[in-house]
């Protein structure tokens, strides 16, 4: 098994949206993962792939207006990231990492792969199917929908659901991968 801490030139990214009667004044938000581990084997076309994510180590990278990411004030990153972190939402405490185990055949000089599996966020486990895409250069890249609910997460919500993040959410990565 090789084990990699955030590969490096590796993506992973979560991308959160906005709803509800005051959303005008809210952001959807893109946030990444810092200090993660991905743990690979590889034998021949099989790949199994174990990926770590602490809940405290994810980081907002700001807002997405018109497909950018723009930076938010200090205090509100400070602010989404606790509250990401709160018992109110992913709960850190309890539920410090989010977790991913699976496997799957990767085709020759690349294409698109399947990558089944478990994932486990907030205590509950469901099974995953990831499609991927295998570039000729090993760089896997791919992305996922979710929705926090299906995983025991309430989407963080304020002023009374007037300003709430939408419960589905979309995970993307990019990962070199291993020799």
């Amino acid at each position: 098994m090789t084990t990699h801490s955030a590969p490096a030139g590796s993506t992973l990214t979560v991308w959160t949206y906005k709803e509800g009667l005051l959303s005008r004044v809210a952001h959807d938000l893109c946030i990444r993962a810092a200090d993660w581990r991905l743990e690979a084997r590889r034998a021949d076309r099989r790949v199994e792939v174990e990926v770590v994510v602490p809940v405290r180590g994810l980081r907002v990278q700001g807002q997405v207006k018109d497909g950018a990411v723009v930076p938010l004030s200090e205090k509100d990153h400070r602010e989404i990231e606790g509250n990401l972190a709160s018992r109110h939402v992913l709960d850190a405490e309890r539920f410090p990492e989010v977790r991913f185990t699976g496997a799957g055949d990767l085709p020759p000089g690349g294409g698109r792969a399947t990558i089944a599996g478990q994932l486990t966020i907030h205590g509950t486990t469901r099974p995953v199917t990831l499609a991927v895409d295998v570039g000729a250069a090993g760089v896997v890249t791919g992305e996922v929908r979710l929705r926090q609910t299906e995983f025991g997460v309430k989407p963080y919500s304020a002023l009374l659901g007037a300003l709430k993040v939408q419960d589905e959410l979309r995970v993307s990565w990019e990962v070199p991968l291993p020799a």
